[in-house]
């Protein structure tokens, strides 16, 4: 053997004994020749079609699934290996999986727990799945459980779902001191990755979402480096939004989605409600809708208003950005009014309300009265004074009709031969400086004439 072989023997020695990854490890054996492929001979080969084991959610391969503890991950785990082991059952509302032998590795349950789950989802069944097994204990991936997984398919007729519950029991401990966090995510999964390549099987991990919400991307908000999403073909995450959950979904061999789904309580089971664009909007909007209604009404029979923070409260929402847009848009339907700034309630009286003033705008002004003479009610004139209190100088009025105008124009040359009146005033003083704010505020800017 030559010095460089006896080197390399006496290196990958050292590190076996300190507990370090070997180059046999990390480096195939093989020829860089071996298995190279030129595309012609590529073009020209014949691969099974990827087998989905759950449409639209869960195709072969490794799949995480993350959420929030107590989101009710362990009961779509459980429903769905039923679903896939008896095939006359639906998950999901109406989706059918594809039958075949599960597995479920049931690490934070007992046996107790798991047949009291059972009972309750299958809702009197008389027989429960004879291809469905469980266990509630289960070897690390790198002490032999990647091992048993393998004897496990072998053992049965159509490996179909491997559910591990949860990625904390079955992950490889990290070598303290010699392992960075990436490579130690990764090597927890390559694993699994390639039996469920091999075998065409899914198999799906429950994981857990980072304390720290993510504003970018949901997927960044599973617990653990890069390494967990770069090695696992799909990510789910669940996330509670508006009383229900919303679902991201990303894979290399599924289409990115994001659904709404519902968790009910007395079955125990996940039902798909839609695409969550269109399920939250109806959703968000009713719990808004709701949230003013609890608010009740004062004295006067008058919904009372609720401010952006109280909203928020309410509907248990943590989004201010998003919910300040959607009461824009509810503002713009006539759903919500703004009685003053910063406020919120249910449509009533339309004259106490900032949005009703916008309707002034349209009436007429008589050819006899001056511009800020308008007949209005009581109610919008402490309105006004309420708004020119937070708006400072400024003045709401309506935006002037044709006849205003020509009663402004009229009125400029006495103005300027020192005409006191309110219209000549107004022309002289703000006419030509005016600047509107909105479509009804007006701001008068001082001109200093010579």
């Amino acid at each position: 053997m030559s010095d460089a072989g006896k080197l390399k023997q006496k290196l990958e020695a050292l590190a076996a004994k300190r507990g370090e990854p070997t180059s046999a490890d990390n480096v195939s054996s093989k020829p860089w020749n071996e298995g190279l492929i030129t595309a012609r001979a590529l073009q020209s080969k014949q691969f099974k079609p990827v087998r989905i084991i759950l449409p639209k959610l869960i195709p072969e391969g490794v799949t995480l699934l993350a959420g929030k503890p107590k989101v009710g991950k362990s009961w779509l785990a459980l429903d769905v290996c039923l679903a896939v082991a008896d095939e006359s059952r639906f998950v999901l509302g109406d989706t059918r999986p594809v039958h075949g032998n599960a597995l479920y590795l049931a690490l934070e349950d007992n046996e107790r727990r798991l047949h009291w789950r059972i009972k309750k989802i299958v809702q009197g069944q008389p027989q429960w799945p004879e291809w469905l097994d469980l266990r509630t204990e289960w070897r690390r991936v790198d002490e032999g459980g990647l091992e048993d997984i393998e004897a496990w398919c072998q053992s049965v007729k159509q490996p179909r779902l491997i559910w591990i519950d949860t990625l904390p029991k079955i992950r490889p401990l990290r070598l303290k001191g010699r392992e960075q966090a990436y490579s130690a995510d990764y090597r927890a999964m390559e694993g699994l990755q390639a039996l469920a390549g091999r075998r065409q099987l899914g198999i799906v991990v429950n994981a857990h979402l980072r304390k720290a919400a993510s504003e970018d991307d949901p997927i960044d908000d599973i617990n653990g480096t890069l390494g967990l999403t770069g090695a696992a073909d799909t990510a789910i995450v669940l996330k509670r939004q508006s009383g229900m959950v919303k679902i991201y979904l990303r894979g290399r061999d599924i289409e990115e989605a994001e659904l709404a789904a519902e968790f009910n309580r007395e079955t125990c089971r996940w039902r798909i409600v839609g695409g969550s664009e269109e399920a939250f909007r109806s959703q968000e909007r009713q719990a808004v809708i709701a949230a003013l209604k609890e608010a009740g009404t004062d004295k006067t029979g008058k919904p009372n208003a609720m401010t952006l923070d109280d909203i928020l409260a309410a509907t248990e929402r943590s989004d201010r950005s998003a919910l300040r847009s959607l009461l824009h848009k509810m503002r713009k339907a006539n759903e919500v009014v703004s009685p003053r700034v910063g406020y919120h309630a249910l449509p009533g009286d339309p004259l106490n309300s900032v949005d009703a003033v916008d309707g002034a705008a349209s009436e007429p002004v008589g050819d006899n009265q001056g511009i800020d003479h308008t007949t209005v009610s009581e109610t919008a004139l402490r309105q006004r004074g309420r708004q020119r209190g937070v708006n400072g100088n400024e003045m709401t009025i309506p935006f002037p009709s044709r006849s205003t105008a020509a009663t402004i124009a009229a009125a400029r040359p006495a103005s300027r031969s020192g005409g006191t009146g309110p219209a000549g005033q107004m022309a002289s003083g703000c006419m030509g400086a005016a600047k509107r704010v909105g479509t009804i505020r007006w701001r008068a800017v001082p001109i200093i004439r010579s």
